[in-house]
């Protein structure tokens, strides 16, 4: 039986099984194959396989934007393995509440708050830098550079009034770390008496806010796609039966530039309107951060 690893704690099972002195320019598909089979072999499920490959991703993903100290030339491609189609957990309004009223002060509460109005992934949120914050037409975005993401794709994220008050405090959350971050949720949900629920973790966050963005009806399959990240619509469709029928479409009908505001005020506290700029999405954004 496998404990629950930390993201160092699998990148370094994955450098062992490659070689400590494996240069990441010598790593390629033929690799990762093996190595994939080598986690599944011990019993390691799917979904487990892929946060090792994410870990070792992030390794490669590093060493590739550094070509003049690594000489990578190009990134292998890495072959997802299946997950389980288990009930996906979402944040309840009363256990956001109370995370609130457990957190308080600590940094990592506007961490997971950021998460909860955004949808951004963990290492998203912690690696973008302020100066990613944009500001159209008086409405407040991030820009996520492909260099930053899980999918190599730059994609725009909408903030609400939530986030733009607590980042106009905090500039980033680039002073927090993964592994702590992991800590604090794992006391948090021992405190919130949640300890045995093993899908209450903080990628449900992410969840929530995709399915708060499918009930709240002013938003449509495709922006929820383009919103996420999502490589798939079948990522997407996850969330399509909390949607109205006539938001079920992989189709923008919607004006451009701004989607529609879409009131969460459903949600407690989920601050204000959200306008997703459109238009920025489809200019050819740069891949990695202009310095």
């Amino acid at each position: 039986m496998y404990k629950r690893q930390s993201q160092d704690s699998r990148a370094n099972v994955c450098i062992s099984y490659l070689g400590q002195k494996t240069k990441p320019n010598l790593i390629n598909e033929t690799n990762i194959e093996d190595l994939t089979a080598y986690l599944k072999k011990r019993g390691i499920k799917g979904s487990t396989v892929n946060r090792y490959l994410a870990s070792l991703s992030k390794i490669l993903k590093y060493a590739y934007n550094r070509p003049s100290v690594y000489n990578m030339t190009r990134l292998p491609h890495i072959v997802w393995q299946e997950e389980s189609k288990a009930r996906l957990r979402f944040m309840t309004a009363d256990e956001e509440q109370t995370m609130i009223r457990i957190l308080g002060k600590s940094p990592y509460l506007s961490l997971f708050l950021f998460l909860l109005d955004t949808g951004v992934r963990l290492g998203e949120a912690l690696n973008f830098k302020k100066d990613a914050i944009q500001r159209l037409d008086g409405k407040y975005f991030i820009v996520l550079y492909a260099d930053e993401t899980k999918n190599n794709t730059t994609r725009s994220v909408p903030l609400t009034r939530r986030c733009v008050s607590m980042l106009e405090k905090t500039g980033d959350f680039s002073h927090l770390n993964y592994n702590m971050a992991e800590r604090v949720w794992t006391r948090l949900r021992k405190d919130m008496g949640l300890d045995g629920d093993k899908q209450f973790v903080i990628h449900c966050l992410r969840h929530t806010c995709a399915s708060r963005l499918a009930q709240s009806g002013k938003v449509e399959l495709h922006f929820i796609k383009e919103w996420l990240g999502h490589k798939s619509y079948n990522m997407t469709l996850r969330y399509a039966h909390l949607m109205p029928k006539n938001l079920f479409s992989t189709k923008s009908t919607l004006p451009i530039p701004f989607l529609p505001a879409m009131s969460l005020s459903f949600v407690n506290n989920l601050a204000g309107d959200i306008f997703f700029p459109v238009s920025y999405t489809h200019l050819t954004l740069p891949t990695k951060r202009i310095v």
